[in-house]
């Protein structure tokens, strides 16, 4: 259980420094390359957390009180939307300061659908 437990903390932390980086490019501006990297390795990493969960939930469900309730709060539905925009990224290469920001707040907004971040920030409170 310990290094299941690690290893979705070390995705959650994962998460939540691409969306502090997507505010900073929202705010800042980045680069095609920066903000393709940054929806990627959300992508990655969440496809890797969901079965973590899951698996934590299932194995330990008894040992963790709550565990039931805590992990339906978490719920990845905007890891499609990720993947879609992660085809329009590979499909204009040439984009402006201007639409980088707003596809940087775009990421941002997806990823709060239903509290998502706040949700990945009680949890990995919880587990800690």
């Amino acid at each position: 259980m310990k290094i299941i437990v690690e290893k979705i903390l070390s995705n959650i932390n994962k998460v939540l420094t691409c969306y502090e980086k997507l505010h900073d490019y929202e705010q800042h501006g980045c680069t095609y390359e920066e903000i393709k990297k940054e929806l990627i390795l959300l992508k990655n990493t969440n496809e890797e957390l969901v079965p973590l969960m899951k698996s934590l939930s299932k194995d330990n469900s008894a040992q963790i009180q709550g565990v039931h309730t805590l992990f339906n709060l978490f719920k990845v539905n905007f890891l499609p939307t990720l993947k879609v925009h992660l085809l329009y990224l590979k499909q204009t290469d040439e984009l402006s300061e201007d639409l980088l920001k707003i596809q940087a707040r775009l990421a941002i907004t997806y990823l709060n659908v239903d509290d998502c971040i706040d949700n990945l920030r009680i949890i990995r409170s919880y587990l800690k």
